[in-house]
C-alpha cells in the first residue's frame, strides 16, 4: 500500500511515520512524507519514508507527488498559518489543491484530521475554513474518514510541549483562571483511529468526533502536567474580557502575531462532542487522560 502523508513533519505526521514503519496488519506500505520546505525535510528522512518537497500552488508537481499512491493522509493546515499565509490558504487552499491532485492521481482513500464544531457556514474562520475544506474532500466521492480532533496529548505534540513549559513556569497566567473546558486525546488513539480508515476504507466518507473519554478543565489538565514533574506554579486569573480585547485589538492591528478573535474564540470558547460517537465506530477504546499524560508528559521528563 502506498500512503501519502501532508504536514509530515508535524508532531502527528512524524508519529504516523513511525507508527506504520513499527509494522501494520495491513502490511507492507510505503509512505511518501509531503513537506513544504527542506528545513522540515530534515528530521524525517531518517524515518523510512520517501520524502518529497512539495508547493501546493503547483498543480502538475503536487499530481506527481501523489501519483500511483492508494491512500492520502492530509494532515497540513493550521490554527496559526505561516507568515503570508491566510487561513483560508493554509486550510482551504491545500485541501482543494491535494484533492484536485489525489484525484486525478486515482487516490481512493482520503483521511483528514478536523476540528470539533468545524462548519463552513461558521462565524469562526478557523471553524469555517475547516468546515470548507470537509466539504471539498465529501464532493470528491473518496472513501476513508474525517476526524474532528480536539488537543491531542503526543510526547512532541505542540499541546505537550506547551503544557510542559508552562507548568515549568513558577507563574501561570491563564484566562479565566483555565476553566474552560476540554477533551484532550491521547496521540495513539489518532494514529490508532488513522490506521482504521485506511483499512476499513468506510464509503461514503465518515465524519467522526474524535474526541478523549474526559471533560476536564484546561487548569485541571495543567494541575495534572504539574503534579507529575513536581512543579508548584501559582496561577494568575486573567480576566476573559481583557483576553478578548487583546486579541481583537492585535488581530486588527499586528495581524502578523497570529493573536485575533478566531484564535481565541477557539482557545477559550468549549468545543465539546459526545466520546461514545468514536467509541462505538472505531475497534479501539480510548485512552484515559492519566495514561495519556503518562505517554506524552512523564515520558519525556
Amino acid at each position: 500500500m502506498d500512503i501519502v502523508i501532508t504536514g509530515a513533519n508535524g508532531a502527528v505526521g512524524t508519529a504516523l511515520i513511525r507508527y506504520f514503519s513499527a509494522g501494520t496488519p495491513m502490511g507492507a506500505v510505503h509512505l511518501r512524507a509531503l513537506v513544504r520546505s527542506p528545513a522540515g525535510a530534515r528530521s524525517l528522512h531518517a524515518l523510512g519514508a520517501e520524502v518529497i518537497i512539495v508547493d501546493y500552488r503547483q498543480p502538475e508537481a503536487l499530481r506527481g507527488a501523489v501519483a500511483g499512491a492508494d491512500v492520502a493522509v492530509h494532515l497540513a493546515g493550521a490554527l496559526l498559518p505561516r507568515r503570508g499565509e491566510t487561513l483560508l490558504q493554509a486550510n482551504v487552499e491545500t485541501t482543494r489543491a491535494l484533492v484536485e491532485a489525489a484525484t486525478s492521481a486515482g487516490v481512493k482513500t482520503f483521511v483528514y484530521l478536523s476540528f470539533p464544531g468545524a462548519d463552513a457556514a461558521s462565524p469562526n474562520q478557523y471553524l469555517r475554513a475547516k468546515g470548507m475544506a470537509e466539504a471539498i474532500m465529501k464532493q470528491a466521492g473518496f472513501a476513508g474518514a474525517i476526524f474532528r480532533v480536539p488537543m491531542i496529548l503526543g510526547p512532541d505534540s505542540p499541546a505537550a510541549v506547551q503544557l510542559r513549559r508552562m507548568a515549568s513556569a513558577p507563574l501561570l497566567p491563564l484566562v479565566d483562571g483555565g476553566t474552560v473546558r476540554i477533551q484532550p486525546i491521547a496521540q495513539a488513539d489518532v494514529l490508532a483511529a488513522i490506521a482504521w480508515a485506511i483499512a476499513v476504507a468506510p464509503r461514503p466518507l465518515r465524519v467522526l468526533n474524535l474526541v478523549g473519554p474526559e471533560t476536564l478543565t484546561y487548569v485541571e489538565l495543567l494541575h495534572r502536567v504539574c503534579n507529575r514533574l513536581g512543579k508548584q506554579p501559582r496561577v494568575l486569573r486573567i480576566p476573559k474580557a481583557a483576553a478578548w480585547l487583546s486579541a481583537c485589538v492585535a488581530g486588527a492591528l499586528v495581524p502578523v502575531l497570529g493573536w485575533n478573535r478566531s484564535v481565541f474564540d477557539i482557545l477559550f470558547h468549549e468545543h465539546l462532542a459526545d466520546p461514545a460517537e468514536a467509541c462505538t465506530t472505531l475497534p479501539l477504546a480510548l485512552t484515559p487522560v492519566p495514561a495519556a499524560l503518562d505517554q506524552a508528559i512523564s515520558a519525556r521528563n
